[in-house]
């Protein structure tokens, strides 16, 4: 491997691999996909219109395209050369996000999605006609095998470079050591996130569908309790809203988010996958069951725990504070006080029976959540130095950098954009002391642990936001097919984030993979 096509697969593998827990993607496919159909990323097409995967540009793509030579295999022997439009992008990120949501929102893929077997994936999407080479199938096995791109699965076995016949995906998450599982750091920022960013209901037996459509049927007569007519009548109240209203109960928010849960109101349960990822389907009395080191003293407990009570469960976060989903209170997922720890003022709560470790996820120390005695746990890997933070757990700020971190001591981390951003999570003395979560509207897309430097108070040095890649903006008004004006369709109104702009054009401005509209008729928020 040379060192260009190490630095290739590590920038393409942390995109692929942040992906796989939002769509089901398997990264080590999407990596081999990448190198196969880029030429190690150096097509015309990868350079000049940043797609790592030919795509073709169908009628109803209404983004950049670049016209380029391909050649196609129609009966199984001859290779044709032929010129085609394929789907341009501003970035390979948009490339990689593209990508995924050909394969999830087309059912003839949906092998592909969730399979946690690099092999039986790679003959999958072959078999689903994304390609017309006979030998696809055997290309991405033989590139996944020789650059052990199963690396980036977080399956904790990789296949051996060499052609090695290593099979991953035979030990579930749950099973395995560790390896695959969800860290608790990151479980207690995807609870939040639901908490902060999205409109909730409390729906037995829903595991975060969007109350939209045929959902509204289902979950108003799936379960007695729902059946019941107050709550029947508070379900078709939150039907069909925009932004949608996600339903949950208390034991299917913890099921929910290990299962893959990622808000995407197009998918029948928002993303989430029935009983994947190692975890089986439980109630909240069989769930505790399951979990080490149950205890009813609360001294020792840590973030990520599960709380309990008979009939039902929450999630220890931290701080003497649990996430639960509850008719009681808000009907919804929300922050209470952990009684047993004591009472915070203004913030309902109750008293919980045991508490334990849940077997799905590993208990990792940089969550930097704090205990019930209210200190701070030291990630992994960073100083004792004592450090002064400006800001605290709950402040919105502007964030001014442009990556985030997986862990507070991270040496690498991902792309995002700047913008207005909660903070969720301080690690004092840190490498990247504070954890971020995006702000609705606010431009930015971090959701991670950020440098101190990229942190400032809300409208320090911060100048009128302007038109943009990336930008926020406001438009309501028709869509058109393309950037003169062509085409004019459907009318929208609300908040979109620019993907594609040619400030000289009559519609210049892409939003949100809808259509074109005219810069004229934005406003720019963010």
């Amino acid at each position: 491997m040379t060192q260009e096509q190490k630095k290739f697969i590590e920038r393409v593998g942390a995109l692929a691999a942040a992906d796989m827990q939002k769509s089901g993607v398997l990264a080590s496919l999407t990596i081999a996909q990448a190198i196969l159909e880029s030429g190690w990323g150096k097509s015309g097409l990868t350079v000049k219109g940043n797609a790592l995967f030919g795509i073709k540009a169908g009628t109803n793509w209404t983004g950049a395209v670049y016209s380029g030579k391909t050649q196609e295999c129609y009966d199984g022997v001859t290779f044709t050369t032929v010129t085609g439009l394929f789907r341009a992008y501003g970035s390979w990120a948009e490339s990689v996000a593209d990508h995924s949501d050909l394969l999830s929102c087309n059912t003839r893929y949906k092998a592909v999605i969730g399979e946690r077997d690099y092999k039986t994936a790679c003959r999958a999407i072959a078999a689903a006609g994304y390609a017309t080479d006979p030998k696809y199938a055997d290309k991405l096995v033989q590139i996944i095998e020789a650059y052990a791109l199963t690396a980036y699965d977080g399956t904790g076995s990789a296949a051996k470079p060499g052609g090695s016949n290593t099979t991953v995906g035979t030990t579930s998450p749950a099973d395995a050591k560790g390896a695959g599982k969800m860290k608790a750091s990151e479980f207690i920022n995807k609870l939040q996130n639901i908490v902060d960013n999205y409109k909730t209901l409390y729906v037995m037996g829903c595991f975060g569908a969007p109350l939209t459509g045929a959902n509204v049927s289902r979950y108003c007569t799936n379960h007695r309790y729902n059946k019941q007519a107050a709550r029947t009548a508070m379900i078709r109240a939150a039907a069909d809203k925009n932004p949608p209203v996600y339903g949950f109960d208390c034991v299917c928010l913890i099921k929910g988010v290990l299962w893959g849960w990622n808000g995407n109101a197009a998918k029948p349960y928002g993303g989430a996958a029935y009983a994947s990822n190692g975890v089986p389907d439980l109630g909240a009395d069989t769930m505790i069951t399951k979990c080490s080191g149950v205890s009813a003293d609360f001294g020792g407990i840590v973030p990520g725990e599960a709380v309990w009570l008979p009939g039902h469960i929450g999630v220890y976060i931290g701080g003497g504070k649990v996430i639960e989903c509850s008719p009681a209170f808000k009907n919804c997922v929300q922050v209470t006080a952990c009684l047993n720890i004591g009472a915070i003022s203004g913030m309902n709560g109750r008293k919980w029976t045991k508490h334990g470790k849940l077997p799905y996820i590993t208990y990792d120390t940089a969550g930097g959540a704090q205990d019930g005695a209210g200190s701070t746990t030291k990630p992994s890997g960073t100083t004792t130095t004592p450090a002064t933070l400006a800001f605290a757990v709950g402040d919105v700020v502007r964030f001014t950098g442009n990556t985030h971190y997986t862990n507070a001591a991270a040496a690498s981390g991902a792309a995002c954009k700047p913008g207005t951003a909660k903070v969720t999570a301080l690690a004092k003395g840190a490498k990247h002391p504070y954890h971020l979560i995006k702000q609705p509207s606010g431009g930015s897309t971090v959701y991670g642990w950020v440098n101190a430097a990229d942190v400032q108070a809300v409208g320090s040095g911060t100048t009128a936001p302007k038109m943009r890649v990336g930008a926020k903006v406001k438009y309501s008004g028709p869509l058109y097919r393309d950037s003169n004006g062509g085409g004019q369709g459907k009318t929208v109104n609300g908040t979109y984030t620019v993907k594609y702009y040619y400030p000289a054009r009559k519609c210049g401005v892409h939003i949100d993979g809808l259509g074109w509209v005219p810069e004229s008729g934005c406003t720019v928020i963010g």
